[in-house]
């Protein structure tokens, strides 16, 4: 059974939100409008944020991180859901089951990284793309009052495809695949680069891994 990661290669990442526009038009996320920004509505499942300032005028610097559900192999969302909704596959894919969603939010208080969306519309927009409802669900939208989160765009990888982000960047920052490969691309990159992950003080384990800047 493969388990399955990403690197982001922060030499390359360029900040122009391709990611970010392949998720919510591969993954039906709702558009950000200027009421959903104003009124904190947001949804995404993958951003591109500062994380870091250095440096002052006329030189600054800003530490640009792409970030996304860092499917951890501790899962505290998965702890923290009292009814089972959010849970582990066997490839380390965390997904969420809305039919068992109540709303509680718990997930998203113990998340360490801020990587899960409420769903605050009154109406579910319907799907652009269909074939997007992550496995195990049976509705094609996730209704107001239900959580969201990146699923590595599972019901891709169930057929040998990578994230809807990994295929549009431009820059190919961002590397999916197989952790347990000896001889896969993930393995080398994170033998042969300097890489981080996002709070490992919390001991979630995240499967997303950061080769920092040369």
């Amino acid at each position: 059974m493969a388990r399955y990661g990403m690197v982001v290669d922060l030499d390359r990442c360029l900040a122009c939100q391709a990611c970010v526009i392949a998720c919510k038009m591969e993954n039906n996320v709702p558009s950000s409008t200027p009421d959903s920004f104003k009124n904190r509505q947001m949804n995404f499942r993958t951003r591109v944020v500062p994380l870091s300032r250095n440096g002052k005028y006329p030189n600054p610097r800003v530490e640009i991180y792409p970030v996304l559900c860092n499917q951890c192999d501790n899962p505290a969302c998965v702890a923290a859901c009292p009814t089972g909704a959010t849970y582990r596959r066997q490839d380390g894919i965390i997904l969420v089951d809305w039919e068992k969603c109540i709303g509680c939010r718990y997930c998203m208080a113990v998340c360490p990284y801020g990587q899960r969306s409420f769903i605050q519309l009154e109406e579910a927009m319907d799907y652009q793309n269909p074939d997007a409802i992550p496995p195990g669900n049976t509705k094609n939208k996730p209704p107001k009052g239900k959580v969201d989160k990146c699923t590595f765009c599972a019901h891709l990888v169930d057929k040998g495809q990578p994230p809807a982000c990994v295929t549009a960047c431009p820059a190919e920052a961002r590397i999916f695949g197989d952790l347990d490969e000896p001889s896969g691309k993930l393995r080398e990159l994170l033998a042969n680069r300097s890489s981080q992950v996002l709070r490992p003080d919390f001991g979630t384990e995240p499967q997303v891994f950061y080769l920092l800047k040369g």
